[in-house]
């Protein structure tokens, strides 16, 4: 699928469960599964504010295919209330990036659909990547 390529590793303990690479350029990347409106989240400890790192958001609704949306860490936060960071200063939980889906902003998420972010990804090669048992070591398994 738009040429990705595909690597996996054997220990995730890092919060990378894909890395993308094209021209030469590497992006961190964290998927998140959902279904229905439920809170997805990344910790503060796991995320980089920055056009490196994407968050891959799997949507899963009965009866349909599942939607697959891109999120930069440079995007966080969002105006919308899509996109918010949440300090939760004074309170056990970490910090956290957070994706508040809701029916009222089942609009604005379609502006981050893969295909439409395909092109701002730049045309980077896109690896999966599974990290495994040893830190650090990826392995490419195939491309798609």
């Amino acid at each position: 699928m738009f040429g990705f390529e595909i690597y996996t590793s054997e220990v995730d303990d890092r919060g990378i469960d894909f890395v993308a690479r094209r021209a030469g350029r590497f992006v961190e990347v964290q998927v998140k599964t959902v279904s229905g409106y439920n809170l997805q989240y990344v910790n503060e400890s796991k995320f980089k504010a920055s056009d490196d790192f994407v968050v891959a958001l799997v949507r899963l609704a009965e009866g349909a295919e599942p939607a697959l949306y891109v999120f930069l860490g440079s995007d966080w936060p969002s105006d919308d209330g899509l996109l918010v960071y949440s300090p939760y200063e004074g309170k056990k939980s970490e910090a956290a990036y957070e994706i508040r889906l809701a029916q009222s902003r089942d609009k604005v998420i379609e502006n981050y659909r893969l295909e439409r972010w395909v092109d701002r990804l730049g045309g980077w090669q896109v690896a999966a990547l599974h990290h495994g048992a040893h830190a650090g070591v990826w392995r490419r398994v195939r491309s798609v």
